[in-house]
Order: structure tokens, then C-alpha cells, then sequence
């Protein structure tokens, strides 16, 4: 498992009249955002619908770095001034941290602010407004922003096998092929550690590397966990460079080492479970990177360590806390090695006397030059590698341009790509000059997910791509020469087996710097028309294909936000987006990419365009999918007018609208309005498309429980028959809607009593399904709640109990805690409780899955009224009769109404009630009760 790295998180105060320059300042951090080093957080990006004071103050307190946007605004501002700044200064002056002042507009009198002893941007505290070039002076103030953040590099899987690592495993960092010169003190950490020799007791599982910054002491640490990971059970890394960093650390192994506390809103109780858990375990090596601050350390580790503990530190003095190893530079010998294997000059295993006098005398050079320090030779190496050129070539460039080159790399953590951007510029010419096609490839590139870049979106896409790259891209010749030309410069790799390209994201982020506004919007539109070219119509047979360009079509929507586009391509690339989303249950990702491709269409096409029913149709089957039924009922109902007016009312796009409000009507328990909407779908369907077509089975699929409901069992089977059999002719028979159809299917012989036609229903629906889907997608928990509630009739309590929990966490996960099918498992819980005499239990569930139905679906609706039922049964079950009696009386009620006298459930309620009130004694009462039931 691989820990993902936690940006910076920035907060921005600011007054509102200075949002213009906000919006500047974040697109000059945009670097820093893509190279997941900063989140910037300020309240334009407070959800709608929130507590906004309460959101602000909670990123104002989680912040590391607080930026104030000075102006005579923002004095003016009591929220401003009088809250954010003086909890950003009280949080700095206690280190927990940083503000910086970033003057925008001139003010007079900012010097006597109570921020003023602090250094503010931008240089010589020159306001932003005052500047000539305004990029310039966002540049510097973006400069200034990074030099006071912690800078490191988006964490790489292990290059390792996985399988011959320990089961717990987080390094984040691969082994270094070209680690070298550092076997001396590779033996002494071990000899140290597994004999347990120190200067006092607690050092005798800790050992502190130090040295000088870039001097190699994380690739130490690193070689130490990969040489000698055989060693341990368990391999922990963690982030040691503030409070913050330990934190979020320590929770990500208290996740990683599955803790009972990993969960908690109070991160304090995380870190002290994992304190336990070192000082409880044996067996394990932690490496704390980067522990500059160890006055922070006590807070985070115990009294005793269970297992072994590698710092790596700037600190010379460590007291008591580990011994200390002390790390120098690399020899000028090993430096030289180093440089020439890490630039390929020489193969992984060959030694300095392989090379010529010349060469090695060179490299040795540009190795003092370099100071011997690793990292500066990690960085010469790599622009070697990527560039193919000679030693000789390479020093001249340094020459020329050092202080950028060693200013670019300062600070950065080992492996960084950011040193060498500023290299590439020469790359990028050497590739406009060989084959512009490939230049305008790489650019492309640019706008796409870096990672595993499907080929098909360049060559589907072609015609999209612009005059230079679009005949290249269509050529299978040209376009693998272009592709070449890359590689000859570690541009891109490429997966033959994948078909894909990678670019490195940093690679994007130069190339779009360096583009003027202009061409920015153009690669961008461009991109968004080859991955909509490329995407496929979502449905379940290319879900596959919708699944390998999901990243790229992800990718396209931010231009397509970003820049407003309104273009067909992009209202389509949307569409099909969040249809295949929804599909897998990706709700939230969903709504917003429907909503904007219905933006777009009404703006291309016009508010009464088929077209824009569509969108509106699936919109609200998405609604409907999460139980907002208030929500679809309009946008169903707009669609179904666009759609008659277009087409006329037998048009079989009108049968969409229908079948879903039929449906919402159905869930809603509005029986009387859903059953000649369905009826009038159905018959659209018969008509126009035939009998056997697949859209006819929806209709008699959701026809068929509305029947099931109304206790109309006969009617349903057959339709419920006949659409399985359409479904298994026209669809392959693990298709998810043939499970739909078992799954009902099973449904209705469980309320016969049919249990043993119904459970191998159930047991294949939940097979397609889990084959077919997501472990937790929300159409799993249908046959899991179904075989649990067959179990529990059945008296296998045993089965049925996990049966309902596993429904139970998978709707609630999904679709939230006030999801409406969530009192399904509820209820069936309580129920099962109940029979095992577990009544402290069963209570608490039975009044939560009555309250999420009567919100959401209502007091009177019949699903309400089956829990009324099963309390009045608790209630009998404990001896409450007068209590029972009130509850069947209100379910007897609302099931009359609801589903009518002569209804199975109707009548299991009434003959409850009646026998109760013999029970009771009051048999003027049960006999009139008798006489309603003669009579009906």
C-alpha cells in the first residue's frame, strides 16, 4: 500500500473587492497546486447550503499557511481584520502558522497594521497594483510563497515486487538503482540496530542520520528499508517535518495498520492508538523523514519502542533521542560514478576505470563542481539522460546557465522532477526542430491525465488535433515517429501492452506555462474534441472502454469548467460522463457534469430542443437513484413535455419520461398515478419498438412491482417472466438488469412464501451483480437485503444477520445515512432482533427506519406503514399490548388507504390487531373488526 502525500493547505483572506486579484494569485499557483504541493482554500469555494462561518473558521484552524490580501478593503472588513487576521496571528505567534501579508492595493498607513513586523510580499513591499508588469509581480509573489512551503515530490509506488515486501508496507519512495557509496554506514545502522549497541538504552532502537540538506540522507534511510525489509513485519514511513505533517502522517498509519481509532474526528486519539501500537509491537521499522524539529517528536513517539526507528535530520544534536550517524558528501570518485550510471553513460554495474581517462577526468570535475552532493547529482544525471548529450556538452550549458540550474533544484526532496523543468526549455526546442508534430503531440499531451494516456484519444481524435499533428495522428507511420522523437528526451513513456503514452505532470505544467492565453483555449478545446471523439456511448457493454478513458474525459471537463466552453463536443463529452458515473454509482461526480452538459445544450441547441431532454431525463433518474424524488419529479416532467411537443405523444423517446415518472410515482407510493404511466409507456414501447426489445422489459419490469405491491402476485410473475426472458434473449445473461429482473423476481416468491423458487433468484442476482459492479455499488445491497430478509423468515437469524449489515453499510456509504432504502436493513435488523428477544437492540433501529420514511417517503406511504406494523409487533412481543394496539390501529389505518382492505399485508394487520384485542379483552372491538373483515 502507498500513502499519498498531503498538500499545504492554504488559507486566503481577502475582501470580496479584491477577488480579482485572488483569482490572478491562484492561477500563478497553479503549479504548485497540479504538483499536489499546495491546496488553496479560500470561501468562494464554500459549498452552497453550509454553515460558511463554521467552514471558514475550520480551514482558518487547519491552515499552514495563512495569506493576507492587503488593502484599504480589507482594513475595512470587520470579518477581515477583526476575526481571520487575529486568528492567523495568534496561530502564528504560537507556531502553529504561517502568515504572510501580500500587499495588493496601496494603503496608506499598512506599517502600524499589528502584521507589520512581518515580511510581506511582493519585494520591498511594493503593492501589486503599483507594478508595471502585473504577471511579474504575482510571479514574485508566487516565488515567495514557495520558499516558505515544504516542497517534495508526489509519492511513487515502490519499485519492489510487492509480493516479497512485508504485508505492512508504506514507503512511498522506489529503491534508487544508482544508490552508491554508502555501504559503511549501511552496516553500521544494521549493526546498531540488530545488536541493539548504543551510548544509553533508548538509543538502542533509533538511529538518528544527519547531515547537511541534499547530502542523501532519505536515500540512506530508503536503501536501509530495501536491503534489509526480511528484517521486519511491518516497514512504516512518515512525514516528519511539522506538527501538521506527523499528524496526517500518523493517521494514515493508524489507516494503514487497520486501528480501531483510524476514523476519529479527534486526530489526538489516532496518534496516541499509534503510539500503543509501537510501543505494544515488535518487529517493525519506522522512518521518520525529514525530522528537522525533534523537540516535536516527543508528542508522537513512546516511552519505549517496541521496534526500530530511523530519523533522518538536519539536527547534529539529538541528545538522548538515537544515536546519531553522521553522513558527508559523496568521494569525487563515487560522485563521478554516480553521475555517469545515473545519465546512462555507462551500464548500472560499470566502473569508473570502464570509462576514458577524458571522461572520467570530466566527470570528476563537474562533480566538485557540483559539490559532490547527491542531489545536484541527481539532477546533472537526469538532463543528461533525458537530453542524449555528452559530458562535455552538459558542461558548457552549466556553464551558462548554473545559478538557474542549482537555484531551481535547491530544497527539493530526492527524486523531485521540479530541478529539471528548467532544463526542459532546451528539450522542447531540440523537439520543434526534429518534428514539430511531435511538439504539438507533446503539447496535447499537456491537456490530458498524465498518466496512461489511451492512444485511441490521439488517433480517434485525429481530425481534432490541429493542422500540424492531425494528418501525423492519423498515420500509424508519422504518428510513431512523433513518438519516438519524445522518448529521445524522456518526454512521454509508452506501454505497448496498454497503448498508452505518460507524460510527467510537471512536463504539462511547463508546456502550458510557456503557451500565450490564446493557444492555451485552443489546445484546451482541441482536447476536449479528441476525448469526446474517442468516448464511447456509455452502456454497460463499453463501460470498460468508458472506464480506461474515464481519466482523460475527467481531465477535459476541468477546461471544459475552466474555460466556459459551450461547444457541442463538450456538451456531449458530458453527458456520456456522468451517464457512465451514475452507472457506477458515482453520484456526487455525476449531478454537476449533467447539469453543465444541460447548461450547454440549452445554450447551443435552446431550452425546447430534444436535445435538452436528455440531460434533463437522466438528471432526474439520477435524482431518483438517490431518493431526491421532489428533485426528479421536475426535470422528468420537463422532458416529457419537450419530447411530446417535438415528437408527438407515441414517439418512443416520449416512453423514457414516462417509465421514470411512473417510477418516481411508484417509490413515492402514489400507486393510482404510476400504473397508466407505465401502461402508456408499455404500450409506446409494444408499438414502435416490438415485443422483444429490451426498453419493453423496463416498463414490465418496474410494472411488475407496482402489481407485487399491490398484492397483485399473479399479474406481476407473468410480466416479471416476460421480462426476464427479453432481457436474457437480447442482453448477455450476466448483464446487470437481468439481475434486476431475477432480483424482483425473487422478491415476489419471498412475499408468497415461496422460499425456495426465491433464494437461487436472489443467490444469481447477487453474483451478476458483484461481477458486474463495485463491491459497495448500491444495486449490490438489493439481493443482499433480499436474502437476508428470506434467511430471517426462514428462521436462519445466523445468515441473515450479516446479510443485513453489509446492506445496511452499503447504502449508507453511498447514498447517505437518510437514503430511503436504508430502513430496508434497518427494519430487517430490528425484526431479527426482535424474534432473538434482543429488544434494547431492535427499538433504536425500528424508530430510526421510521423516521427516514416518514421524511422520506411520508407517513401514509405503505413502506411506513410495514414498520408501524413490525413496532406493534415489538411491542406484543414484550407484553405492551395497549401499546401494540395503538401501533396495529395506525398500520391498519395507513394499509387500508395506502394498498387497500383486501390486501395480503392489510389483512395480516387486521388479523394481528383482532387477535390482540381478544387478547385484551375487548371483544366488542375485535368483533367489529371481524365484521369489516367478513365483509371485505
Amino acid at each position: 500500500m502507498v500513502e499519498t502525500s498531503t498538500a499545504i493547505e492554504i488559507f486566503c483572506s481577502y475582501a470580496h473587492e479584491d477577488e480579482v486579484w485572488l483569482r490572478k494569485l491562484e492561477t500563478h499557483l497553479s503549479l504548485l497546486k497540479r504538483q499536489g504541493l499546495i491546496s488553496l482554500w479560500h470561501d468562494r469555494l464554500i459549498v452552497p447550503g453550509t454553515d460558511w462561518a463554521h467552514t471558514i473558521d475550520m480551514h482558518l484552524e487547519t491552515a499552514s499557511v495563512v495569506l493576507l490580501l492587503v488593502s484599504a478593503d480589507f482594513f475595512a472588513s470587520d470579518y477581515c481584520y477583526g476575526i481571520e487576521m487575529q486568528r492567523a496571528l495568534e496561530r502564528q505567534e504560537a507556531g502553529e502558522a504561517r502568515v504572510l501579508p501580500i500587499l495588493v492595493r496601496p494603503v496608506e498607513g499598512w506599517q502600524q497594521a499589528p502584521f507589520a513586523h512581518l515580511q510581506a510580499l511582493p519585494t520591498d513591499a511594493r503593492p501589486l497594483a503599483a507594478w508595471r508588469n502585473k504577471d511579474t509581480a504575482l510571479a514574485d509573489v508566487a516565488a515567495g510563497i514557495r520558499r516558505v512551503i515544504v516542497e517534495e515530490l508526489p509519492q511513487l509506488a515502490a519499485s519492489a515486487p510487492r509480493a516479497a515486501l512485508p504485508a505492512i508496507w508504506n514507503i512511498p519512495y522506489p529503491r534508487n538503482p544508482f544508490f552508491l557509496g554508502r555501504d559503511d554506514e549501511l552496516a553500521l545502522i544494521r549493526h546498531h540496530l540488530q545488536t541493539g549497541q548504543a551510548t544509553a538504552p533508548s538509543q538502542a532502537q533509533a538511529i538518528a542520520i544527519s547531515g547537511l540538506g541534499g547530502i542523501g540522507k532519505t536515500q540512506l534511510a530508503l536503501e536501509y528499508a530495501y536491503r534489509y525489509y526480511q528484517d521486519y513485519q511491518a516497514v512504516l514511513w512518515a512525514r516528519a517535518e511539522s506538527t501538521e505533517t506527523m499528524i496526517s502522517s500518523y493517521v494514515a498509519l493508524a489507516r494503514l495498520l487497520r486501528l480501531p481509532e483510524r476514523e476519529e474526528k479527534e486526530q489526538e486519539v489516532t496518534v496516541q492508538a499509534v503510539k500503543i501500537w509501537l510501543q505494544t509491537h515488535r518487529g517493525w521499522l519506522l522512518i521518520l523523514d525529514n525530522a528537522d524539529e525533534l523537540g516535536l517528536l516527543s508528542a508522537f513517539l513512546p516511552p519505549s519502542l517496541g521496534g526500530h526507528l530511523l530519523l533522518t535530520t538536519r539536527a547534529q544534536a539529538v541528545g538522548r533521542l538515537a544515536y546519531r550517524l553522521a553522513i558527508e558528501t559523496l568521494l569525487p570518485e563515487h560522485g563521478a560514478l554516480f553521475l555517469l550510471r545515473r545519465a546512462a553513460l555507462i551500464a548500472p554495474d560499470a566502473e569508473l576505470l570502464q570509462v576514458s581517462p577524458q571522461e572520467r577526468e570530466l566527470a570528476v570535475q563537474i562533480s566538485q563542481e557540483l559539490g559532490e552532493l547527491p542531489l545536484a547529482l541527481d539532477q546533472a544525471g537526469a538532463y543528461l539522460e533525458e537530453t542524449g548529450m555528452d559530458l562535455a556538452e552538459y558542461w558548457q550549458i552549466y556553464q551558462q546557465h548554473r545559478a538557474t540550474l542549482l537555484q531551481e533544484r535547491r530544497g527539493l526532496v530526492t527524486d523531485h522532477p521540479e530541478p529539471v523543468a528548467s532544463t526542459w526549455s532546451l528539450s522542447f526546442q531540440r523537439v520543434e526542430e526534429k518534428n514539430p508534430a511531435a511538439a504539438d503531440l507533446l503539447r496535447m499531451s499537456a491537456y490530458l491525465a498524465p498518466d496512461a494516456i489511451p492512444e485511441e484519444v490521439l488517433t480517434a481524435g485525429a481530425s481534432q488535433l490541429g493542422p500540424v499533428l492531425a494528418p501525423v495522428a492519423a498515420d500509424p507511420l508519422l504518428f510513431n515517429q512523433a513518438i519516438e522523437a519524445l522518448r529521445a528526451y524522456s518526454l512521454v513513456r509508452r506501454d505497448p501492452k496498454e497503448k498508452s503514452l505518460s507524460v510527467h505532470r510537471l512536463v504539462q505544467a511547463v508546456l502550458q506555462d510557456t503557451l500565450e492565453e490564446t493557444q492555451r483555449r485552443l489546445w484546451a478545446e482541441r482536447t476536449v474534441c479528441a476525448v469526446n471523439a474517442a468516448f464511447p456511448h456509455a452502456e454497460y457493454r463499453t463501460w470498460a472502454q468508458c472506464e480506461r478513458l474515464l481519466p482523460q474525459a475527467l481531465a477535459a471537463t476541468q477546461w471544459i469548467e475552466q474555460y466556459q466552453m459551450s461547444i457541442e463536443e463538450a456538451g456531449r463529452l458530458l453527458y456520456e460522463t456522468a451517464i457512465y458515473l451514475r452507472d457506477r454509482a458515482r453520484y456526487s461526480e455525476a449531478e454537476p457534469f449533467f447539469r453543465r452538459a444541460l447548461h450547454i445544450r440549452e445554450q447551443h441547441f435552446g431550452p425546447e430542443h430534444p436535445q435538452v431532454a436528455d440531460p434533463l431525463n437522466n438528471l432526474a433518474e439520477l435524482y431518483r437513484e438517490q431518493g431526491k424524488y421532489s428533485e426528479a419529479e421536475p426535470f422528468f416532467r420537463r422532458a416529457l413535455h419537450i419530447r411530446e411537443q417535438h415528437f408527438g405523444p407515441e414517439h418512443p423517446a416520449v416512453a423514457y419520461p414516462l417509465n421514470g415518472l411512473a417510477y418516481l410515482y411508484f417509490l413515492q407510493g402514489r400507486y393510482a398515478e404510476a400504473e397508466p404511466f407505465f401502461r402508456r409507456a408499455l404500450h409506446i414501447r409494444e408499438q414502435q419498438l416490438g415485443l422483444e426489445h429490451p426498453a419493453v422489459a423496463s416498463t414490465l419490469n418496474r410494472l411488475a412491482n407496482l402489481y407485487r405491491e399491490q398484492g397483485r402476485y399473479a399479474e406481476a410473475e407473468l410480466l416479471l417472466r416476460r421480462a426476464l426472458h427479453i432481457r436474457e434473449q437480447q442482453l448477455v445473461s450476466e448483464h446487470p438488469q437481468v439481475a434486476t429482473t431475477l432480483n424482483n423476481l425473487a422478491e415476489l416468491y419471498r412475499e408468497q412464501g415461496k422460499y425456495a423458487e426465491a433464494e437461487p433468484l436472489f443467490e444469481r442476482a447477487l453474483r451478476i451483480w458483484e461481477g458486474q459492479v463495485e463491491l459497495q455499488h448500491p444495486d449490490v445491497a438489493y439481493p443482499l437485503n433480499g436474502l437476508a430478509c428470506l434467511y430471517f423468515l426462514q428462521g436462519r437469524y445466523a445468515e441473515a444477520e450479516p446479510l443485513y449489515q453489509r446492506a445496511l453499510r452499503i447504502w449508507e456509504q453511498q447514498l447517505g445515512p437518510e437514503y430511503p432504502n436504508v430502513a430496508h436493513p434497518l427494519n430487517g435488523l430490528a425484526n431479527l432482533y426482535r424474534e432473538q428477544g434482543k429488544y434494547a437492540e431492535a427499538e433504536p433501529l425500528y424508530q430510526r427506519a421510521l423516521r427516514i420514511r416518514e421524511q422520506q417517503l411520508g407517513p401514509e406511504h405503505p413502506e411506513t406503514a410495514g414498520t408501524i406494523h413490525d413496532l406493534a409487533r415489538f411491542w406484543e412481543a414484550q407484553g405492551n399490548n395497549e401499546e401494540a394496539s395503538v401501533w396495529y390501529a395506525r398500520a391498519l389505518a395507513v394499509r387500508e388507504q395506502a394498498l387497500g382492505a383486501h390486501h395480503p399485508k392489510t389483512t395480516e394487520t387486521r388479523k394481528r390487531l383482532i387477535a390482540l384485542l381478544h387478547t385484551m379483552g375487548q371483544h366488542e372491538e375485535a368483533a367489529k373488526l371481524e365484521a369489516t373483515q367478513a365483509e371485505s
